[in-house]
């Protein structure tokens, strides 16, 4: 089965990786981030960038319970000055 891609249909498409140089890319990683952590109470997520500035991967460090991994994103977040988005359960 083909099927029929219009011309502006793929280029309106956006394939290219992160980059820590686009405001929102850094944005979109960083809501996967607060998803991650949002779905996994003893999680945290940090986005990791390659030496050109794209996206290398994200380093998910567990926490022995939700207390001490609260601790650690409130000094995160005072460091890099960062307000997580707020999840509503489904």
């Amino acid at each position: 089965m083909e099927y029929d891609m219009d011309d502006w249909d793929y280029e309106e498409r956006d394939i290219s990786v992160l980059n820590n140089k686009r405001e929102r890319d850094i944005e979109m990683a960083r809501e996967y981030c607060d998803e991650h952590e949002w779905f996994y109470k003893t999680h945290t997520c940090e986005p990791t960038w390659e030496k050109g500035g794209d996206l290398d991967k994200y380093i998910v460090k567990l926490h022995e319970n939700q207390k001490v991994r609260d601790a650690f994103v409130k000094k995160r977040n005072k460091i890099v000055n960062h307000k997580p988005k707020k999840f509503k359960k489904k």
